[in-house]
């Protein structure tokens, strides 16, 4: 089974198409990365996948389950770190994941494992307001992860972080991927795409452009990283159109 299936996906803002026949195949336990400029789709496919805006056309499946029917349950089984997280700035860390925790029965033992897979323990007793940026994307990963979710959503997980929290958000990404999460991001960070995924897609005006193993794409457009890649494809777009 797909963890996510959509099926000539489209999405309409009154005469723009946001998403314009998006088909993607997303499998288990993998992580897959949503790539493209601004305006591309990433987002609006991250809020239609949540079930945060409805489609228009096409087929949507999250763990086998239809969007919208199954909005409710797929709910259940699915975190997201949305691109703008804002916590309780008056709440504790620990108070943080606790609300959730609380919103989804799961219980204080699973919030202190979650602290631990997450690094943040020392942070517990910190009032979230007083936390860096890194630190606020770690306590944003550690609510989505309150309920055991089978699949994480990550919409720019380490936008507007230094180069030392980005990496190290990386290894909290490479950890829940060893624990069987399937995890489907967005970025616009050439580098932590190739390094973090199992399948990278461009998306460009809605279309999905070019979607495969990084390593593969490099390959077959004989450049040295994902990055040139990125550059080469999005260029010859543009050209064609």
């Amino acid at each position: 089974m797909f963890a996510i299936r959509t099926e000539n996906l489209k999405k309409r803002f009154g005469r723009f198409f946001a998403l314009n026949g998006v088909s993607i195949n997303v499998p288990m336990g993998k992580v897959y990365s949503l790539l493209g400029p601004n305006g591309a789709g990433k987002t609006t496919t991250v809020e239609v996948l949540n079930c945060i805006l409805k489609h228009d056309y096409g087929k949507v499946q999250v763990l086998g389950l239809e969007i919208p029917k199954d909005c409710k349950e797929i709910r259940k089984r699915t975190g997201v770190l949305p691109q703008e997280y804002n916590g309780f700035t008056d709440l504790t860390v620990k108070e943080n994941i606790e609300y959730f925790a609380k919103i989804y029965g799961d219980s204080k033992d699973h919030v202190k494992d979650i602290m631990r897979l997450i690094n943040i323990e020392d942070l517990k007793d910190k009032k979230f307001g007083k936390l860096s940026g890194g630190q606020k994307r770690k306590v944003g990963i550690a609510c989505a992860l309150v309920g055991n979710p089978e699949i994480i959503f990550l919409d720019e997980p380490t936008l507007g972080l230094d180069p030392l929290a980005r990496r190290n958000l990386w290894e909290i990404i490479k950890d829940l991927r060893k624990n069987g999460i399937t995890i489907f991001m967005t970025t616009h960070y050439m580098e932590e795409a190739e390094v973090l995924s199992d399948i990278v897609a461009i998306i460009d005006k809605g279309v999905i452009i070019e979607e495969g193993n990084p390593k593969d794409i490099i390959g077959k457009l004989k450049v040295g990283n994902l990055e040139e890649a990125y550059i080469t494809i999005i260029g010859d777009t543009s050209n064609e159109r």
